[in-house]
């Protein structure tokens, strides 16, 4: 490890392909200080103490409602209080939501909305305060192949998906001439994770979070600002999105 100071923030820190970045970076030594960040104390000491045992001596955590917009700001000056920099800061979190329910139910609708997007971009417009200040830093974000297209089986998961790879594709552009700030969104398809747990999994396009970890990894060592996870979907999606109107709307995807 070429510096002990340097320091990852993961939001979400529980979540599958979360926990398994963290185990790459533990196991590789790239960070000194590991911040936890999440909703679930104990969910979150379970990670911790994971990477504890693999040989990480500076885990921390922070508790509390990530996903809250009206929490945002001070989880962040916690976060903050915990290390004078932030090296990296992983974006892991979010709510995948029944179409149908929220469709009819516009409370949990909103809700969604706050998770996935409103409060995702309030913490990241934070991390690129925080790393125009001290002019290094690198966002990772992950978002999803839901965003590509408005399909009816999930538009209103994929409309806070969208929007999240257009604040991603701001930021990108605003720290374009930095030579050390960065942005990375990695765009997952499906993935093995209790959040996909009530999805009949069968056929190729299915994930493992190690495979989805190890393509983030691989895409924030080469500075890539938008990747898709497994590579394949690029293609799938190509298709999906230069499929004229009157053809997509005879589709049932």
């Amino acid at each position: 490890m070429k510096d002990p100071n340097r320091t990852l923030v993961v939001l979400g820190a529980t979540s599958g392909v979360a926990h398994a970045y963290l185990r790459l970076v533990a196991e590789e030594q790239r960070f000194g200080r590991l911040i936890l960040v999440g909703r679930n104390a104990e969910k979150l000491r379970l990670v911790a103490d994971d990477l504890t045992a693999r040989g990480k001596s500076d885990v921390e955590t922070v508790t509390g409602e990530l996903g809250d917009p009206e929490h945002v700001e001070a989880m962040f000056s916690e976060v903050q209080g915990r290390s004078s920099r932030i090296d990296e800061c992983l974006l892991a979190y979010g709510v995948l939501g029944d179409q149908e329910n929220l469709q009819n139910n516009l409370k949990d609708l909103r809700a969604l909305l706050e998770t996935n997007f409103v409060s995702a971009a309030l913490w990241m417009e934070a991390m690129a305060g925080k790393f125009e200040q001290q002019s290094f830093g690198h966002a990772v974000i992950i978002g999803s192949v839901a965003g590509d297209r408005g399909r009816q089986s999930n538009y209103l998961y994929g409309a806070t998906k969208a929007g999240l790879e257009r604040i991603c594709e701001g930021m990108a552009h605003r720290f374009a001439a930095s030579k050390n700030i960065h942005v990375t969104l990695a765009k997952p398809g499906f993935i093995d994770t209790p959040m996909t747990a009530h999805i009949e999994k069968s056929g190729p396009l299915w994930a493992t979070p190690e495979q989805v970890a190890r393509r983030i990894d691989h895409a924030v060592k080469k500075r890539r600002v938008r990747i898709y996870t497994p590579w394949f979907w690029r293609f799938i999606l190509l298709i999906v999105r230069a499929l004229p109107i009157p053809v997509f709307h005879k589709t049932k995807m």
